[in-house]
């Protein structure tokens, strides 16, 4: 029986993260007179996805990492917590109908790579999101060094707290590490195809359970 649905946010809750986040790097290298093309760029950003921001600008920045720390600066304060990222969000349609539903039979949580003020300051208040999560974790505000995805640090801690366990939980997410982490906490992964992965590949990671979007959840839970 489930009892505990633990979501990813980027292009789970939310659309247009990955745009946002390859946005806010572009913009940062430009800013830098860093020249990657957009091949190399995105190879680089999917080597390190999911995992804290210094960890995915350290591996762009392979050939230059004396600009580390200024290239932080850049896209933390200009770009992620100013407009870049926020600006390339859009709404899932029926999202927040779907969540109040959710809520009234489930512990509902999050396990993402986003900012924990990022979704509640600005993300949650744009797009009216009801408060709904009895436990929001993040990679950055709340994981040791070495602990992010696919490791499932995130998920235990969820986990532990809501006194659930694995198998009466699905963690719904959109990227291959979501998936491995699910595993590897022996969570039920479900995919959505609303992020990085496809049909194929989802299946090729052996998920059962893939949907065109989150609002088809209760397909599966019924």
């Amino acid at each position: 029986m489930i009892k505990l649905i633990i979501f990813d946010w980027d292009d789970v809750i939310t659309l247009g993260s990955k745009e946002g986040y390859y946005n806010c790097y572009r913009e940062t290298l430009c800013e830098l007179g860093v020249a990657l093309d957009e091949k190399e760029m995105d190879i680089r950003i999917r080597r390190k996805w999911g995992q804290p921001f210094r960890v995915e600008l350290n591996e762009l920045l392979a050939e230059k990492p004396q600009l580390l720390d200024k290239a932080y600066e850049i896209f933390y304060e200009k770009k992620f917590q100013g407009t870049t990222f926020v600006d390339s969000l859009r709404e899932v349609e029926g999202l927040n109908k779907l969540l109040l539903r959710l809520k009234e039979k489930y512990l509902l949580a999050v396990a993402t790579g986003n900012k924990l003020d990022m979704i509640r300051d600005k993300i949650i208040p744009k797009f009216y999101i009801p408060n709904v999560f009895d436990q929001i974790v993040t990679t950055h505000d709340d994981v040791p060094e070495g602990k992010s995805k696919p490791d499932p640090y995130m998920l235990q801690l969820i986990l532990e707290k809501q006194s659930v366990k694995p198998s009466e939980t699905l963690y719904v997410g959109d990227a291959d590490s979501d998936v491995l982490m699910a595993k590897n906490a022996g969570v039920e992964p479900i995919v959505v195809l609303t992020g990085h992965l496809s049909r194929k590949k989802a299946e090729e990671l052996g998920v059962k359970h893939i949907l065109p979007d989150v609002t088809k959840l209760e397909q599966i839970l019924m």
